[in-house]
């Protein structure tokens, strides 16, 4: 059974974490090898996977990347398999006792050409014979191996979502929304999915209606005195162009419209207040390790403003060279107009940058230098390059590019150093800014342009760049980067006890920013002395974790009976103190968890803990509305067998506002005595 796999490799990645990115890796290259890949429950196993590094149990980014990785290698290894044996293939075993397994990848493949690479990952039956297919038929390993990477960067995450937002959901969401966040979630995908294909399909059947309206319009506009020399300005160099530039101009019309509007609700609500953005910095917060700090502050180097400039000054001088003026020209104004244009948004938008790293920038954050410079760079380059190749093997390229700015926008948002808006408006702006460009360009011929000597240059001088601004600036790029911790507030002790603090730590914030679970204890003491004393009231340490509790919390079978495999975080941190005690004859089981909060007690230099006392729920109870049979009524003494005689214990009722209703919350205040 599924189980029999799942259930083992999850204990032991339970118990071996840091062993995950090589489990993660092997699975993950097994799958895509031929033969190996059909008897792997691979598409199981990867959201078991994710699910454990959505709950936090496996590093996350560790876990993507080591996938990733593993698809990459499995792939290639199938690839040079079938390239080695080419047609000599289907009389080696196992292939000549099932001679179908290579003609239905063979079908697939001349079905869908070089497409195939890339669908076929995505596709379970396929997954491991187009690879060995696409070596036999000799596909070119520089055409096979870019739509490889892309298909298995794409296809990693892809199939770990469902179990990474699963583990998430189920520890960091209300058990009462979490199932409405997930359907809603999968509403919204569905509801894309749907109008991406129905907008697809509208243009494939009125494409040919738009063109001949535009070249109307545009001979209107060619006609008219009060226009005549627009089109004159936007007229393209091609004859077969008959409505010239049009499209493009309303395009730039569009994006200028979006990056006004974005810029209106930055200014009309710090971004800090502003819900995306706040989901993005504390999901993000959650999620740093060390390992994959170091990958991210290289990937923003590849977006850091200097090393661009002077790429591109390079690129001018090259293209100078060769007597390309009009495209150096072009180069140089685009980079002038970027980061102008990046200034004077700043100059005029006071938009402050995150608050969570130790030595941020002093400019403003809106918008995002990196984003904007690197979407101009790296797409501008593309389209440069790639201008005199054919459209079938554009596409892969373009898959590259977009990849990179993508990662460059998402290394900014990793490393706290802005906004989600910020990367919106960076995107959009530098969108503008190469539409106003190729309006520019277009006008007449494109230069004879040598590119691979261009691409090669550029590659060459962009990696002498990073490597000796890393080399230089490493150092202090990690300190200037590196997370702090949230700041701390004082609060005196008689306030706290009266709860007289407007702000006191009442919400457990989760990994999205959102307050996730209502704390019903706060507790003021040495953290020794309150395990000591909760111990000698009948609280345990939890049972050390095996496979077979691991596997019945996974299955929910007695799931309530054992704890989560994770602890839920509470300001990026995890508990610091977490008991357990069973009720009504073992059946029922009740934890206790204290998490340290950033109030300091005035005078006594000693923080506040902050917590929460329930059952422990079923493993899918947030997707089933069970009948809550099983949930406990907090009150001291539910937390104390005998009042202990060196604490007093207060216990508040107050009225918080959670899920958009307001109720009444017994809080339970626990101090030592004077």
């Amino acid at each position: 059974m599924m189980s029999d796999i799942v259930g083992p490799l999850l204990q032991w990645l339970n118990t071996h974490p840091n062993s995950a990115g090589l489990a993660t890796f092997i699975i993950s290259a097994a799958e895509s090898i031929a033969i190996i890949g059909t008897v792997v429950p691979g598409s199981v196993t990867m959201t078991a996977i994710g699910t454990l590094a959505g709950a936090g149990v496996i590093p996350f980014w560790v876990t993507i990347i080591c996938a990733i990785f593993g698809a990459i290698v499995g792939d290639n290894i199938s690839f040079w398999i079938g390239h080695h044996f080419k047609r000599r293939l289907p009389t080696v075993w196992p292939f000549r006792n099932y001679p179908q397994l290579l003609q239905n990848g063979e079908n697939f493949f001349q079905r869908y050409g070089m497409m195939s690479v890339f669908i076929g990952r995505f596709i379970g039956p396929v997954r491991a014979l187009v690879p060995i297919v696409a070596g036999m038929l000799d596909m070119p390993p520089l055409r096979y191996i870019p739509v490889s990477i892309i298909a298995s960067i794409l296809w990693a995450p892809a199939y770990m979502l469902p179990g990474i937002l699963l583990g998430a959901a189920s520890l960091e969401l209300p058990p009462d929304v979490a199932v409405h966040a997930l359907l809603m979630l999968l509403l919204v995908a569905l509801f894309f999915l749907i109008c991406s294909w129905l907008i697809l399909k509208f243009f494939f059947l009125v494409g040919h209606q738009i063109d001949q309206s535009l070249n109307s319009l545009w001979e209107k506009l060619r006609r008219s005195p009060y226009f005549q020399f627009w089109t004159k300005l936007l007229q393209h160099h091609d004859a077969r162009e008959k409505h010239g530039q049009l499209t493009l101009a309303f395009y730039f019309i569009v994006a200028c419209a979006l990056f006004a509007y974005v810029a209106s609700v930055v200014i009309a609500t710090p971004s800090q207040d502003i819900l995306v953005d706040k989901i993005f910095f504390y999901s993000f917060r959650s999620f740093r390790t060390a390992c994959v700090d170091n990958f991210m502050l290289v990937i923003t180097l590849l977006g850091d403003k200097r090393i661009l400039s002077a790429v591109t000054l390079v690129l001018f001088a090259w293209l100078a060279y060769k007597k390309c003026w009009r495209t150096a020209w072009h180069a140089l104004a685009l980079l002038f107009m970027t980061v102008g244009s990046v200034l004077l948004v700043k100059h005029f938008i006071h938009s402050p940058r995150p608050w969570g790293i130790v030595g941020n920038a002093e400019t403003f954050s809106f918008p995002s230098g990196h984003t904007t410079i690197s979407s101009t760079f790296y797409i501008g380059l593309g389209l440069l390059l790639l201008n005199s190749a054919k459209v079938k093997c554009r596409w892969p390229f373009y898959w590259v590019i977009a990849l990179l700015v993508a990662t460059i926008s998402i290394s900014r948002l990793y490393l706290g150093a802005h906004w989600f808006t910020d990367m919106a408006a960076g995107w959009i702006l530098s969108a503008a800014l190469l539409i106003l460009i190729s309006l520019s360009y277009r006008r007449k011929p494109a230069d004879n342009i040598p590119v691979r000597r261009t691409f090669f240059i550029t590659l060459i001088v962009l990696i002498v760049l990073v490597s000796g601004v890393a080399f230089k600036e490493f150092g202090q790029m990690k300190q200037n980067y590196s997370q702090v911790n949230w700041p701390t507030q004082t609060i005196t002790l008689s306030n706290w006890w009266e709860q007289k603090g407007d702000d006191l730590p009442l919400y457990r914030i989760g990994r999205v920013g959102l307050p996730s679970e209502v704390f019903n204890l706060q507790w003021f003491g040495d953290l020794t002395q309150i395990q000591d004393t909760l111990l000698k009231q009948g609280w345990e340490m939890p049972a050390e974790t095996t496979w077979i509790n691991i596997v019945d919390r996974v299955m929910d079978v007695s799931s309530a009976e054992h704890l989560p495999l994770v602890a839920p975080l509470y300001l990026d941190k995890k508990p610091v103190l977490a008991l357990v005690k069973h009720m009504n004859g073992d059946k029922k089981l009740v934890v206790l968890r204290l998490w340290e909060s950033n109030y300091i007690v005035e005078g006594q230099q000693q923080p506040l803990w902050v917590g929460s006392v329930g059952s422990v729920p079923r493993t899918f109870s947030w997707l089933i509305n069970y009948k809550r049979s099983n949930n406990v009524d907090v009150n001291t003494a539910l937390i104390f067998a005998a009042m202990p005689e060196q604490y007093s214990v207060r216990s508040v009722e107050v009225n918080l506002k959670h899920n958009h209703h307001w109720k009444q919350q017994e809080l339970i205040l626990i101090k030592p005595k004077d």
